[in-house]
């Protein structure tokens, strides 16, 4: 199992973090210029919902689609865990207050959990049927930018320009 860890601390209330959080579908999309499209197929944020986004990073196409198998919330600190539905891809989002404002955590594990056939599955998915998708570097780049993003955006209340559609498959 891949698993890429990006975080980064944040001068803004942890409370316009959560709020943030709360919003999720709709702040989804409006987070990065790569996001294209966030669905919470069962309207909510908790254990059990279900969940459906879209990006496209350098040119890569990632419609994923899953439920969210773990959803904790209070008043110090939020964690929310996604695993898509081929079970090959956990995404997690945390939150936490810090003295000077809010730290944002985010990772992505990618492969099969399996002791015995994981290392043969993931051979056949990263470097055999996924290899394009699979690119580590270009995925934790985009976790980097996801939160410069984030912490303009909870820190000016300013949000990322768009990229054209178009433009965006056409990337490298």
């Amino acid at each position: 199992m891949i698993v890429l860890e990006e975080q980064i601390d944040i001068a803004a209330p942890f409370e316009k973090l959560c709020q943030w959080a709360d919003h999720f579908e709709e702040e989804f999309v409006k987070w990065s210029p790569y996001h294209l499209e966030c669905q919470l197929l069962d309207g909510g944020i908790n254990t059990g919902d279900r969940v459906r986004f879209r990006e496209i990073v350098m040119g890569i196409d990632y419609d994923v689609t899953g439920k969210i198998i773990h959803a904790e919330k209070d008043a110090q600190h939020f964690l929310f865990r996604f695993e898509s539905d081929q079970k090959t891809a956990l995404i997690t989002f945390g939150g936490q207050r810090t003295a000077d404002g809010c730290r944002f955590s985010h990772s992505e594990a990618f492969g099969s959990q399996m002791p015995l056939l994981g290392p043969l599955i993931n051979f056949l998915i990263f470097d055999v049927f996924y290899r394009k998708k699979a690119n580590w570097k270009r995925i934790r780049d985009d976790m980097i930018l996801d939160n410069q993003y984030l912490n303009m955006i909870l820190t000016t209340g300013r949000y990322p320009q768009r990229i054209p559609v178009e433009q965006l498959e056409k990337q490298p």
